[in-house]
Formats: structure tokens, sequence, C-alpha cells
């Protein structure tokens, strides 16, 4: 699957392998690959109806959102 930056509508190769079935993702809508929103950053800011969030990749890996 290519990677143009725009969000896709299908599941990234792999995700939710179950024997020989794939299942959807866990929430319905459009996917984006966070390489893709962080673009080598390890932070980035989202504005959500006039607010500010913060989206942060840890040391460990994870994601955490901050208001």
């Amino acid at each position: 699957m290519s990677n143009s930056g725009a969000g896709e509508k299908h599941p990234a190769a792999g995700w939710g392998v179950t024997g020989e079935r794939e299942t959807a993702p866990p929430t319905p809508g459009t996917v984006y690959a966070s390489e893709t929103l962080f673009r080598g950053n390890r932070e980035i800011a989202i504005r959500h109806e006039g607010e500010f969030y913060r989206l942060r990749i840890t040391r460990q890996g994870k994601l955490i959102l901050n208001k």
C-alpha cells in the first residue's frame, strides 16, 4: 500500500490478522499512519474546536494526548 500522506479508508497491512482472515481496525473512519502525522517529530499540535492539544510520542513509543 502506498503512503501518499493522505488518510486511507483501508487498514494497514497486517492489521488484526487472525489466522487467515483480517479484521477491521478497532475504530471506524480514516486511518492515518503516525509517521504521516509526526513527519519525524516527537510532538505535534492539534486544534480541535478552538482548543489546542499536544500529541507526543513517549520514550517507550506510546502516544500521549495533553490539553
